[in-house]
Order: structure tokens, then sequence, then C-alpha cells
């Protein structure tokens, strides 16, 4: 026999509006009730009717999570950082029990208006888009009517209705660079996959002004591919040219340099400064550790999400513009030692 919402309803005490409400995430409830409805939903194996609720709500209960355009095939197995917004997107929507998370990526075979028709053919209640995308899919996002959410974009056109979340990006740049020149380093080196990305581009900026604040030469070694296999080239470019640091606009990049600077004998931390941008697990499994800009990527997904489940709640108005704050975090790549006899020729 077909468990019913009334059935779920008697057994956990509560009414039938309760449990319709608990599902589809509509109302807020106290974490008491809405485990005693979970509780009592999963006992009598009770599973909603996605389709007559989404004719009741007009929702479907599926968020689109699109992925940039740029993404090489094995991205997703090389580099956290949309693993990390994957995770955190989902563990928000998890906590409303209803909502369901569709990938949108884009093959090399496809353009990014066939992914703006697909997402309209499943008719997903709201978007989450991570990266930089052509004009003519946010355009037709815009036409769509669909609430979105932007994070880790730039785009210079305005779209009234979208919500954006960004990381302080130019002010990571600058921490960064500010901290390898306190830290005596003198011929820095920016280190980037893209040159033509907006986001890219504020990092350098900020690494831009900080070399000029203290009257040094700024330098920038720009190549696209693979951030690992691009860091390990980056590491000849620095040492052939006599680069006493540099700063990586990504921390799989920083960790390319590293690795082929200690296979070099380099003393990365001392005779070298590197110092990375994300904060990944990664960073803590090399070492020396690797000094980089905590941008918050979990938290990042997690606020982008809630912002448009509050939308599509309409407790927030769509539009909001969002930047998250970054933070040096200080590691064995850029912490230079005193020299072994330091101390005791300032107490001689």
């Amino acid at each position: 026999m077909r468990m019913t919402v009334r059935d779920v309803a008697r057994a956990a005490g509560v009414s039938r509006t309760t449990v319709s409400n608990v599902f589809s995430g509509r109302v807020k409830y106290s974490e008491e009730t809405r485990a005693a409805v979970l509780a009592a939903a999963a006992s009598l194996g009770y599973r909603p009717n996605l389709a007559a609720r989404s004719l009741i709500t007009h929702q479907t209960g599926l968020i689109g999570l699109v992925l940039p355009p740029d993404m090489s095939p094995n991205t997703l197995a090389h580099n956290p950082f949309y693993n990390i917004i994957m995770d955190s997107v989902y563990a928000v929507l998890r906590d409303e029990a209803y909502f369901d998370l569709l990938i949108y990526s884009t093959h090399y075979q496809q353009s990014q208006a066939q992914i703006s028709d697909r997402i309209v053919a499943r008719n997903v209640d709201g978007i989450l888009a991570i990266g930089e995308f052509d004009r003519e899919f946010l355009k037709d996002l815009e036409a769509s009517a669909i609430p979105v959410v932007l994070i880790d974009n730039y785009a210079p056109e305005t779209y009234p209705g979208f919500s954006c979340v960004n990381s302080d990006d130019e002010a990571g740049g600058f921490l960064a660079t500010q901290h390898l020149i306190e830290q005596g380093y003198q011929k820095i080196a920016a280190c980037v996959l893209d040159m033509t990305s907006p986001l890219m581009g504020r990092r350098v900026n900020g690494y831009r002004k900080a070399m000029a604040a203290a009257g040094l030469q700024p330098a920038v070694f720009f190549q696209a591919g693979a951030p690992f296999e691009v860091g390990i080239g980056f590491a000849h470019l620095l040492t052939s040219q006599h680069f006493d640091a540099a700063f990586c606009t990504e921390d799989m990049l920083a960790v390319g340099v590293l690795h082929r600077l200690l296979k070099d004998g380099v003393a990365v931390g001392q005779a070298f400064g590197l110092v990375g941008f994300d904060n990944i697990a990664t960073g803590t499994q090399v070492n020396p550790e690797l000094a980089t800009i905590d941008q918050h990527i979990y938290e990042k997904g997690q606020t982008a999400a809630r912002i448009l489940l509050e939308v599509l709640k309409k407790t927030r108005s769509p539009g909001i513009k969002l930047t998250m704050p970054v933070e040096l975090v200080v590691r064995e790549t850029s912490h230079r030692k005193p020299p072994p006899n330091r101390k005791g020729r300032e107490k001689a």
C-alpha cells in the first residue's frame, strides 16, 4: 500500500500541511519537527509524488549547476575546486530535503546554446553557474526568467535579475605579493593560466599593485593548460631567469611549480618564496606546505546555493552582488627562516 502525506503526518504527530511544507522547503520549521517528519517518512517508506507536487507548487525541485565551458576533460579529476563547490552546493540542497542537482557541462562539440536549451527543457527551478560564459548564453538565461546565481563571474554586462558571488580576487593577489615582499623577496613573478579571464586578471592586478607599491618590477608568466603540468614548466622559467619568488593564481599551479623546484634542489621557503591561491587540501599534503590565499571555496558554494533558494522562496530579492573576503594563510613555502647562526650573531 502506498503511503500518503496523511500517514506521515499521523506518525510524526503533525499536520499534513507541515509534512508538505517540510518536503517542499517553503516554510522553515524547527530541527526537531523537521527530523520527526523525515524519520516518520523514512520508517513508512514514503516518497513524495514529485510530478503532482510540481503541478501544485509550479516547481520541479531541480537545480542546475553549470560548469564553465573551458574545462578540460580531466579538470574534475585534477582540480579539487569544482568538486568542493559541488559538494557544498549539494550539502545545502540536501538539507532542504527536496531539491535535486543536475550538472551541466559543455562538451567540446557542443555550444553553450545547446546547454541553455537543455536547461529550459528540463524546467529547472534555478541555476548556479560557475565561471565565465558567452554573452549569448547569459542572455538566453536572462530571457528564460529562471533565477540565476553566478559564481566567480565578472560579466561586463549588467543582468539585474542575476545574483553573483565572487571572492575579493584583487585583494588576494595583493596580500600574497605583499607577504612575499615583507619576507624579503625582491624578484617576484606572477604565474597564471589564462590572462583572458577577468577573474585571473583581478588577481594579477592585485599582484601588480603590491609590486608597484614596493617599487618593484612586475613580471607575468602565462600559459594555457593543466595547472600542475604548466606549473612544472613555469618552474624552469623562474629559476633560469633568477626569480626568487612567485605568486601563482591557483594552488594546483603552485603545486606544479613546487614539485619541479624541489626536484631541482631549490630550498623553497628560504631561497625561493611561493604563494598560491585557493587553499585546497593539497596545499597541506605537500612538503613544504604551501602558503596560499584562502578564498573559502566551500563557504562560497554554500552561500550561492542559499541565495538561490531564498530567491526561489521569495525571502530574498534577486540581483544581490556579494564579494566574499579572502585571507592570507602563511605556511612553509613563504615563511623565510633565519640563517642557522643568526641568533648567535645577534647575541654576540
